[in-house]
């Protein structure tokens, strides 16, 4: 079944914010945790002698070439302690023609591999051993979703169908495998072939595959790694289990899928069972869209009647910024360990349930309670009305302590929050999880927070975060003052309602606006609020008129980000009355245009160019100017050093920005922020990432003469956004990068000055830049 097409966006280019960095594990003290390789006797598979049966999940969204690698641990890590110990990957990524500019993929052309994805594959290999976790790997796709066969062969000029013909298109692809193969792990040290978390290589996803070609390319991988099983590849719902297949010695997996609405499942597993008996491995190695009734059917069938193995599509992982990576399939929902009530309508933590009875069912024990979580990871933060954290793995729960000292004592303000929040892959902010809302105006506070699992053992705390201002704040709900609408409306109680209702639209034309009573002229953060629901738009239309100025908002999707006050821009707002936000439902007659809650909270200094000027900035060289990268931003073009200078003279603040390189052509290339400079920029602090060296660096320049005063290693992707920020308070200096403290220093060299951005050698572009004085 083509059901990667209800993920497309994955074909999307690779805006999705990148890596934490890793540190580096010497290879000699990286010990693998498997003793032995998966081996083949006929129909079954071994671990030593002992028989090999599974039950699994697909990763989809892991080996991609922007996830993140705390993204990955949480990927890895939540399947194991789920009791799930075998993963399928979905292929490398492939460069295609209509990519856009700073797209990172596995393959950018014939030869030429991309250093930083392969990586972040050296990272996952690593956490597969560390967690006891096997991995099947295929090499291509099909499809086009995130390049595939069609693309091989585009590289020569040639059409889809060459890729299985073509002498030089086969060459390069085998070519590919053989780097693949060959290719030695940078964190453990240990060649991929001789990997023990790899299951089985396989050969591509649903592939239509011929004879000869698989006969070829089963030889090739078999050549070089006798130490790996092979799966065949090719698309058995559409060609059926090829006897040249099963024939093959180089073959030693047959892997159909099934969905809902593809055939009777109790005889396609007989059929698929009885074919494949006596000659060669069999493993459902896709199956989705059915009930929790019919999944633990088709389990309890694939334990009674011999087959190896079955894997479910698919699992997802925590967004590094907040929140899920989630994007609903539309019939069916993908899995979220430990299952939350948001998914119950697809019958999450049933099936999820009924997953962790088969695999731990096939070691003959019994479910084990979810582990304890690990402590979360609570983001730094402006605002008492957007906490947000990093999630763990098994937490069903998280608790919410307050003080007003970071030694206590703490007070529970909330002991049931979820993080089951679907965050896009290309969001660039951290994602409101909880709202204080007894936080007092005007008062200043600290927070910690633990995990909780579902049966009731607690995390360790978090870090401590403060002192957080609770600003004044200016909401405008539905139905309150301020509130107008046109059209149609129609009250809705959805829970996540800010005040406990909200109002929904599916009519063209609808219009809902919010005019705010703004107390003092300034920047603000725009918020906008609407409860989850399936049934809500994915194309909500917002606008909005400050100081003169009518900003568009890009389409926003309102099944995401929801619950909790979603950041829609950054604006000046001159006060008046007749500054405002507007809603306009472009209406399809069936999903919901939600108008709940807008929030108006101010700060110091931001700009989000959602009104698509540069003309909060003073360009002191290089070349800078607003685009399109999914929302509008701002773009550096310019050759060798380019500076820009924006806001006013700060004296201790917060400086936070999303960056996103393109290329990394010249040495110390880099990008990042400046706090406390000099109008000509001779003076100040720079934070930024060296793509070059992988490594964030802080320095200050003082009458033109750089030093160097902090460093941390970090794998640097460009195409990848991350979120820089730097906190300066007295003496005190502090580098963040997607929420994590990476550089803390003291230095009292430079004690005021202005705001920038910086970038050396490279393409890159800004986006969400926000001051806060604290």
């Amino acid at each position: 079944m083509n059901k990667y097409c209800k993920l497309l966006s994955l074909s999307m280019t690779a805006v999705l914010i990148g890596g934490i960095g890793f540190t580096a594990v010497i290879p000699e003290t990286a010990a693998a945790s498997f003793t032995n390789y998966i081996t083949r006797s006929g129909d079954t598979l071994k671990d030593g002698t002992a028989a090999f049966r599974f039950t699994g999940s697909n990763a989809p969204l892991l080996l991609r070439a922007w996830t993140d690698p705390d993204e990955i641990t949480d990927a890895i890590r939540s399947a194991a302690e789920s009791g799930i110990d075998v993963l399928r990957l979905y292929p490398f990524e492939v460069k295609m023609a209509a990519d856009p500019e700073g797209t990172p993929r596995h393959v950018m052309g014939p030869g030429v591999y991309n250093e930083g994805a392969f990586k972040l594959f050296d990272k996952i290999l690593q956490l597969a051993n560390q967690y006891n976790v096997r991995l099947i790997v295929p090499f291509v796709d099909s499809y086009t979703y995130i390049g595939g066969t069609a693309d091989w062969a585009a590289f020569r000029g040639l059409s889809s169908g060459s890729f299985w013909s073509d002498p030089t298109v086969k060459q390069d692809f085998k070519d590919f495998i053989s780097y693949v193969l060959n290719r030695t792990n940078t964190l453990t040290g240990v060649p991929y072939k001789n990997d023990k978390a790899i299951l089985a290589w396989q050969l591509g996803n649903e592939l239509p595959s011929t004879d000869a070609w698989v006969t070829e390319m089963a030889a090739h991988v078999k050549s070089m790694d006798a130490n790996h099983l092979l799966a065949d590849g090719n698309y058995v719902f559409s060609q059926g289990i090829k006897t040249n297949s099963l024939n093959d010695a180089n073959i030693d997996i047959i892997d159909p899928h099934i969905y809902k609405g593809e055939g009777d499942l109790v005889s396609k597993l007989t059929e698929w069972r009885n074919t494949t008996a006596g000659k060669k491995a069999l493993i459902i190695g896709e199956f989705g869209n059915y009930s929790s009734a019919e999944v633990s059917q088709l389990l309890s069938m694939v334990q009674s009647n011999g087959t190896v193995g079955s894997l479910y599509w698919g699992t997802m992982f925590h967004h590094k910024m907040g929140g899920w990576h989630f994007p609903s399939p539309g019939n069916w929902s993908y899995l979220r360990y430990p299952g939350f009530a948001s998914g119950d309508w697809a019958y999450e933590t049933a099936i999820i349930n009924a997953l962790r009875s088969s695999a731990y069912g096939y070691k003959g024990l019994s479910v084990p309670a979810w582990p304890t979580p690990a402590a979360p990871l609570l983001f730094p933060s402006d605002s008492v009305h957007t906490l947000s954290w990093q999630g763990v793995s098994s937490a069903a729960l998280y608790e919410v302590e307050r003080a007003v000292s970071a030694a206590g004592p703490w007070a529970t303000v909330s002991s049931g929050v979820k993080d089951d929040v679907t965050t896009p892959r290309h969001h660039t902010f951290a994602v409101p999880i909880f709202d204080d809302t007894t936080a007092a105006a005007g008062s200043f506070y600290y927070y910690r927070i633990r995990a909780k699992n579902p049966a009731g053992a607690y995390s360790p705390y978090s870090n401590v975060v403060g002192p957080v201002k609770s600003a004044s704040v200016t909401i405008v709900d539905n139905g309150g003052p301020g509130y107008s609408e046109s059209g149609t409306w129609t009250t809705s109680s959805l829970a996540g309602s800010y005040g406990g209702s909200s109002r929904y639209s599916n009519s063209a034309g609808s219009t809902a606006t919010w005019t705010p009573v703004i107390p003092v002229p300034g920047y603000y953060n725009v918020y906008v609020r609407y409860p989850y629901s399936l049934s809500s738009a994915t194309n909500a239309q917002y606008t909005v008129f400050h100081n003169g100025l009518t900003d568009t908002i890009e389409p926003i999707d309102q099944t995401n980000i929801a619950n909790g006050w979603r950041l829609l821009t950054t604006a000046y707002f001159s006060g008046g009355g007749t500054e405002y936000v507007k809603l306009t439902a472009p209406g399809n007659g069936t999903n919901h245009y939600r108008a709940d809650a807008v929030m108006f909270e101010p700060l110091a200094f931001g700009d989000g160019f959602q009104n698509n000027s540069s003309s909060n900035w003073t360009a002191l060289s290089g070349s800078w100017s607003v685009v399109d990268d999914l929302s509008k931003v701002l773009k550096q073009t310019g050759t060798g050093v380019a500076e820009t200078r924006g806001g006013a003279v700060y004296t201790d603040l917060s400086l936070t920005a999303a960056v996103k390189a393109y290329d990394k052509p010249a040495a110390n290339a880099s990008s990042g922020l400046v706090a406390r400079a000099s109008a000509d920029f001779s003076d100040f602090y720079l934070y930024r990432i060296n793509y070059d060296l992988n490594k964030l660096q802080l320095y200050k320049r003082v009458a033109g003469v750089f030093t160097q005063i902090g460093e941390a290693n970090f794998t640097a992707n460009p195409g990848s956004w991350n979120l820089l920020r730097l906190e300066l308070k007295g003496n005190s200096i502090k580098g963040y990068v997607n929420g994590v403290q990476k550089i803390s220093v003291t230095d009292s060299s430079l004690t005021s000055g202005y705001i920038g951005l910086r970038t050396v050698g490279q393409t890159a572009v800004f986006d969400n830049i926000l001051v806060s004085e604290n």
